[in-house]
């Protein structure tokens, strides 16, 4: 046992002076790590999956050739700063020894899964010159339908006929603007009437909302339209 004693503690030592230094060499690459001095481009693409992705490349500018280890290091917050713009910090490792002073780019890519939605934007900080700021564009609004009404009229108190009547109106508008194929949805919208008096009246008037596909000519487009037919 004192044999097989004598022999397993120094190989022990021997194996945990090996994992100290591997962890004293990790931490020494982190600290090596330093801010590159300035931000050429910054380029963003939202990947539009559920949640949607957020994917970053960058370049910068170094003075030397010889930079290593490239990254894109996001700030993380307690609380999410109240413009929504996260900030990013480029960083390398410089070179140890002699390296040509040659001015020279490094690039750096990062894809953020999942990123959350009070992000409005990204700041990437260089050290000296570099401070690119990039906002978001808001997805465009979705255009609102061009709808056009048009009304029929039954002098007898006859829904069917005065339904009848306003979709006629709307097959002839149809073509506007010469579309020879043009379709159209439509929608009741408004139903009146009037009954009594002297003549004995019993008149409905039903209106519909109709949306053409493709889209309605805009009116003044309609007008110009109409000016050139005359």
């Amino acid at each position: 046992m004192n044999y097989l004693q004598s022999i397993y503690c120094p190989l022990l030592a021997l194996a945990l002076m090996f994992t100290g230094m591997d962890s004293v060499q990790a931490e020494n690459t982190k600290s090596k790590l330093v801010t590159v001095p300035k931000i050429l481009k910054v380029t963003h693409q939202i990947q539009k999956s559920n949640p949607p992705n957020l994917v970053l490349n960058v370049t910068g500018q170094v003075p030397n050739a010889g930079y290593t280890d490239v990254q894109l290091l996001r700030m993380v917050y307690v609380q999410p700063p109240q413009d929504g713009i996260q900030d990013f910090y480029l960083k390398a490792i410089p070179p140890s020894g002699l390296a040509a002073t040659v001015i020279s780019q490094v690039t750096a890519s990062k894809t953020w899964k999942g990123y959350p939605t009070w992000v409005k934007g990204i700041r990437v900080y260089g050290d000296k010159d570099g401070i690119v700021e990039i906002k978001f564009n808001k997805d465009p609004e979705t255009p609102k339908p061009i709808l056009r009404r048009f009304t029929g009229t039954s002098k007898d108190g006859s829904f069917e006929t005065a339904l009848t009547d306003a979709i006629a109106k709307l097959n002839k508008a149809l073509p506007a603007g010469g579309v020879a194929d043009a379709s159209a949805t439509w929608r009741v919208v408004r139903t009146s009437g009037a009954v009594g008096g002297i003549t004995g009246q019993n008149q409905i008037s039903v209106s519909i909302s109709a949306e053409r596909q493709p889209a309605w000519p805009q009116k003044k487009r309609l007008k110009k339209l109409i000016r050139k037919k005359k």
